[in-house]
């Protein structure tokens, strides 16, 4: 038989069962904390602008060059220059938007970067890649010709873009992660020959 402490000691324990049996809900906390030490979170950008070399003013369109006649060529400057703190490196190409495919075809396209030619060709085929670090910069000079006198390409007109495009391992591979992409919209109006 049971003594007159256990018989206490059972019936609040039976108390207690039936109370926590019919609560519902309790505003017990469960609180757990492990402390790691010597972790160092860092957050970064990685931006660039593209730049009149001149005035060192943001642009977003290069060529506006109207009435292009055979052998007639057109030269503009774009300064690349890093804004974030990430190095990066870049892609650029030129991507049809609109107009006509034979103005487009029919136009070279020459880029100069710190003095030396990296690309001289067809407009869309124009790709190549570079690097920005520390507080470098990069100046291009794009030269534009007409190197055909066709009499299809009269009047026509040419809308491209320099697309630029950060990126980690290939210039291909889709974004991940921290990237840049700029364009810069551009217009060739052929003339009259």
């Amino acid at each position: 038989m049971l003594t007159g402490k256990t018989k206490i000691i059972f019936i609040f324990l039976l108390f207690l069962a039936n109370f926590l049996l019919r609560t519902k809900t309790t505003s017990a906390d469960i609180f757990a904390e492990r402390l790691v030490r010597n972790n160092v979170l860092s957050a970064s950008t990685l931006s660039f602008s593209e730049r009149h070399t001149a005035n060192n003013n943001e642009i977003s369109n290069l060529f506006n060059t109207s009435g292009m006649q055979p052998f007639g060529f057109d030269v503009k400057a774009v300064r690349l220059k890093k804004e974030g703190k990430l190095d990066f490196r870049y892609h650029l190409k030129a991507v049809k938007s609109g107009s006509d495919d034979a103005a487009c075809q029919n136009l070279s396209l020459q880029v100069l970067l710190k003095g030396q030619e990296k690309y001289k060709g067809p407009l869309l085929q124009l790709s190549f890649d570079s690097s920005l670090k520390d507080h470098e910069r990069d100046d291009l000079v794009f030269f534009i010709s007409l190197e055909e006198n066709s009499s299809s390409i009269i009047n026509k007109l040419c809308d491209f873009d320099f697309v630029i495009n950060t990126y980690r391992n290939f210039p291909d591979e889709s974004p991940v992660g921290f990237f840049a992409k700029k364009h810069l919209s551009n217009t060739i109006t052929m003339g009259a020959w």
